[in-house]
């Protein structure tokens, strides 16, 4: 349960559903698998797994809601090599040249047919809501997956007033930083970043577990070159890599709550799930503002 990436949404208004109220609208969009002439397939499932009946999850205003995406894996290849047997057949046995709208149309002919028998691959992805503090918080680094849940989520509720928060200023402020190696309370610079070149210089030094406050660092900063990612420690709690658009990847919960956890005794994995949620989302809910509030 614990998330490994953050890509936040800010809501504009208050979100008015509860955790009742989304359970009902959720279930009436149940994830289905594909249909053997479907390319994909997205739909809700039960965050706590099948065993569950919610479609929802609720620990002190914070919402958890899982979707499910599955898609047919049709590889381009394989279209394009059954497609040129084909052309080669049709030029063979007419004495012609098969032209550009023929292929086409063979082509979507080859991909109804290869279709149903394509493969398929599913995946869930885990969000949750913070009702107080007004945020949407998607466990993936991909804008194309959180924007998929994002408008499915829109679909089934009629609305969902988010956006992503501002990040012109992530860059220059985490640059700042680093140059002078060193972070406002409650953060601590961690040992891996990303220092990109502007102008003609469009030069990439990556430094991952290494001393970030050493000279080889420091000489990459002063021939122009700005932080595009950093790793961070909060409250010596949580470590985590953001990059200048916002995005939190390699999250990790560290030994003090993981204390925390071991000293709980789960009886099934609906209660360890519980538990895990309730640990991130209480310290997460902290570390967001804080990192808004320094980073924007």
């Amino acid at each position: 349960m614990w998330f490994k990436n953050l890509y936040l949404y800010q809501f504009e208004k208050d979100f008015t559903h509860d955790a009742e109220t989304l359970h009902e609208e959720l279930s009436t969009k149940p994830f289905t698998e594909c249909s053997a002439t479907q390319r994909e397939s997205m739909g809700w499932v039960q965050p706590l797994g099948k065993k569950s009946e919610s479609y929802t999850h609720s620990v002190n205003n914070f919402i958890l809601l899982t979707m499910a995406r599955q898609e047919r894996l049709l590889p381009a290849s394989v279209v394009r090599e059954e497609l040129d047997e084909r052309v080669i057949e049709i030029q063979d046995r007419e004495n012609r040249k098969v032209g550009s709208k023929e292929k086409k149309e063979l082509r979507e002919r080859i991909e109804d047919e290869l279709l149903p028998r394509a493969f398929t691959r599913t995946q869930k992805l885990d969000a949750w809501i913070d009702v107080k503090g007004g945020w949407l918080v998607i466990n993936t680094p991909s804008a194309t997956r959180a924007e998929a849940l994002s408008t499915l989520l829109r679909k089934t509720i009629g609305t969902l007033p988010v956006v992503p928060p501002k990040s012109e200023a992530v860059s220059p402020i985490l640059t700042d930083w680093l140059t002078k190696y060193e972070s406002p309370e409650p953060f601590e610079i961690g040992d891996e970043c990303e220092l990109k070149g502007s102008g003609e210089d469009q030069g990439i030094a990556a430094f991952k577990k290494h001393e970030l406050g050493t000279d080889e660092v420091k000489s990459n900063l002063e021939t122009g070159k700005v932080v595009s990612k950093l790793a961070l420690v909060w409250d010596k709690k949580v470590s985590f890599v953001v990059g200048d658009d916002l995005i939190v990847k390699k999250l990790k919960f560290l030994d003090v709550l993981e204390e925390q956890r071991n000293e709980q005794d789960p009886q099934s994995n609906e209660e360890r799930m519980d538990i895990e949620f309730t640990l991130m989302t209480g310290e997460l809910s902290k570390l967001i503002p804080d990192l808004i509030k320094e980073l924007t």
